[in-house]
């Protein structure tokens, strides 16, 4: 298990309408679309909590339009082979 001392802040969302799946951001598409990652390396990393944060912000308020997404911002981590899990801030 490793952690960089420098960041690696991940968003971590659901849909507002199934808030039971949550998922970790692989990367936002043009039409406002995330994708999930599924291995530590596919994960988006920020360096910085607040570019995260911010990010997160967008997406819980909709930036002007109905939000799609509820977000919160969690410390990634690690693990053996392409695994990782999520720690609270």
């Amino acid at each position: 298990m490793s952690v960089n001392q420098k960041g690696n802040w991940a968003i971590f969302y659901s849909k507002i309408e199934n808030k039971r799946e949550w998922h970790t951001m692989k990367l936002c598409r043009k039409d406002g679309v995330l994708v999930s990652a599924k291995t530590y390396d596919e994960v988006y990393k920020f360096n910085r909590f607040k570019e995260a944060f911010d990010f997160a912000k967008i997406l819980i308020t909709g930036d002007g339009n109905d939000p799609i997404y509820d977000a919160q911002v969690k410390r990634v981590c690690k693990t053996r082979g392409t695994g990782f899990y999520l720690a609270g801030t």
